[in-house]
């Protein structure tokens, strides 16, 4: 076990070589607590968004080659899908729904940050090209960089009331964007 001054010296010797990878498994609390950790000196504000705006693209890029894979070259979803509940119907609905306003729905996905792995992932599924998507998930990724790090800077003191608070305003919105969800298929029946 690590005692404090022996983390301490480990971060200040190798931050981002140490919050890169931790920023890939947990993102949003690893750039809260890199945000503190810069105003501490301990790392640098520039180099740390870099890399975490670096991980954000690339975790990103994953969910959507996911989906982009998952689907048979004839257009209809594996078994496991069509038994989860995604019918080609629904996937034409997917692919229609990013044709129109993909943009939006990647950003929404991402800020939201619960809803943003389905997103992604459907963007994928729908055959986004890769240029848009990127665009629209970096346009997305900076304003969440900055303001997670701005929150880890001004208030890295309390990293696990933040950390709560991440999850209740992620958890809020998502069942806010479920429920309008539901409104607006019972409307299109």
């Amino acid at each position: 076990m690590f005692s404090l001054d022996s983390l301490d010296a480990l971060i200040r010797a190798h931050g981002l070589l140490i919050m890169t990878p931790l920023a890939i498994l947990e993102g949003p609390v690893v750039t809260v607590i890199a945000g503190y950790f810069a105003r501490l000196g301990y790392l640098s504000l520039t180099g740390i968004f870099a890399v975490v705006m670096a991980v954000e693209v690339f975790g990103d890029l994953l969910f959507y080659s996911l989906g982009r894979w998952v689907i048979r070259p004839d257009g209809t979803p594996p078994g496991w899908l069509t038994r989860l509940g995604l019918t080609q119907e629904r996937l034409e609905k997917v692919v229609r729904s990013f044709d129109q306003k993909g943009g939006r729905m990647l950003v929404l996905g991402k800020l939201t940050h619960s809803a943003g792995a389905l997103v992604l992932t459907a963007a994928g599924m729908s055959r986004m090209p890769l240029a848009p998507f990127l665009f629209y998930n970096i346009v997305a990724a900076i304003p969440k960089t900055g303001v997670l790090l701005g929150v880890g800077w001004m208030s890295g003191d309390i990293l696990s009331q933040v950390n709560d608070w991440l999850a209740y305003a992620s958890l809020g919105v998502f069942i806010l964007l479920a429920v309008l969800g539901v409104i607006w298929l019972k409307s299109k029946q």
